[in-house]
């Protein structure tokens, strides 16, 4: 086993823990009542067949997966930034001398959390590929049919979504990235117990196959801002719900999962791509999301005339844009980031960057953070699973005329 080294973005190479312990033991589709979605209701149908390899599971787990190397990347590099308060940002502004913007310009640019790609440099990018190697191995130093299924669920989403990061670091820097992510998911990159797989295979054929469960869409990372939260921990077998329902409150309680725009209830895309995980039709997804949205929604959600799957906001969900070298002489110098911004948000990202020799730090990323603190202290907190809120001050349709696109 090889030593891991833990300095700042200098990620560890240490082989995961997989200590044996004792062996212990061994689709129909709905109507919608909307037209044009009934006939997205229509396309969906089940038959998935899962690989052989992933079909069993153990009722009591007879091993041990830790997965702290893949935790301490996340924790280095995801920027939180807290629940929505479901405003519409603000078209951002041309820098001083400049006439254009070169950076999303969403109503939903401020919301979801972002990754800090510029760290993933040569050796770090190695690193990482390593310990997704490691993860492909798991599978032929302990059989699956000896995981716990939590343990299978925590396996998948962690292999998925670390995937996504290594490719999208791959071909780094990059901005609205839904054609390549197209290509990404769509391609045989693992080999799993011997079976090649891509990240649609993982989606569809074993996760959505094997649990049949509208809470496993949270955790697939998609790398854009108009998908469910990257996390800044990893999952494992004891806190894969917990994080999967936190995930789900924040996307469906944001202007990127569900807003209203007057009795029209206009949802992410992420649910036309997950039909197949509510069979029971549109009056189950219904459900499901206002199970999760605040008392305020819940209610709006079940009274909405019709429901449009098409919001959307394929911007990298990066903390840099996509524009990492972006510095315009004609602004302010950012070297004085750390003591103008402060805060646990930013610590991680500026001390490391100017450290490291990573140089100046753009001014639409410092624009962007102060966006970020001036959100989270008018909330002043983060909401739980179990919050109910009130109605908030300003609906979301009447907060702007814009749709989340």
């Amino acid at each position: 086993m090889m030593a891991s080294v833990l300095k700042p973005l200098r990620f560890g190479l240490s082989a995961l823990l997989l200590t044996a312990l004792a062996a212990l033991a061994a689709m129909t589709t709905a109507t919608s009542t909307q037209a044009a979605s009934g006939a997205m209701w229509a396309d969906q149908g089940g038959g998935q067949v899962i690989p052989e390899p992933f079909r069993a599971h153990a009722s009591v787990a007879s091993v041990n997966i830790n997965y702290d190397d893949w935790s301490y990347i996340l924790r280095s590099t995801v920027f939180d930034a807290g629940m929505s308060d479901r405003r519409a940002a603000p078209v951002p502004k041309p820098q001083p001398g400049r006439l254009i913007v070169k950076v999303n310009t969403s109503s939903t640019r401020l919301e979801g959390n972002r990754l800090h790609f510029p760290a993933f440099n040569d050796n770090n990018l190695k690193a990482l590929s390593q310990i997704r190697r490691e993860f492909e191995a798991l599978p032929d130093a302990v059989p699956m049919a000896e995981w716990s299924k939590n343990q299978q669920l925590a396996y998948w989403l962690n292999l998925y979504n670390i995937t996504v990061v290594e490719q999208l670091a791959i071909r780094y820097p990059e901005r609205e990235i839904r054609k390549l992510m197209e290509k990404v998911r769509s391609k045989k990159l693992l080999r799993v117990a011997g079976v090649k797989l891509s990240l649609e295979d993982i989606h569809h054929d074993i996760l959505i196959a094997k649990w049949q469960d509208p809470l496993v869409m949270y955790g697939l990372w998609q790398g854009y801002v108009g998908g469910p939260n990257i996390l800044q921990t990893a999952f494992t077998a004891n806190n894969v719900y917990e994080l999967l329902k936190q995930n789900a409150v924040e996307f469906i309680n944001s202007n990127r999962g569900a807003r209203m725009r007057g009795d029209t209830l206009n949802i992410a895309t992420l649910y036309r791509e997950n039909l197949d995980l509510f069979p029971g039709g549109e009056q189950q997804l219904r459900a499901h999301l206002a199970t999760y949205a605040d008392a305020y929604y819940a209610g709006r959600i079940q009274a909405a005339r019709e429901i449009d799957m098409t919001t959307s906001d394929y911007y990298i969900a990066d903390l840099f844009e996509g524009v990492p070298k972006d510095v315009n002489p004609n602004a302010s110098n950012s070297a004085a980031l750390q003591t103008a911004m402060g805060g646990a948000e930013w610590s991680n990202f500026a001390s490391t960057a100017i450290a490291n020799g990573w140089g100046a730090i753009p001014p639409h990323v410092v624009d962007y953070v102060k966006e970020i603190r001036r959100k989270k202290a008018k909330r002043g907190g983060s909401v739980s699973v179990e919050e109910v809120a009130s109605a908030p001050n300003q609906t979301p349709d009447e907060t702007s005329g814009e749709t989340p696109k």
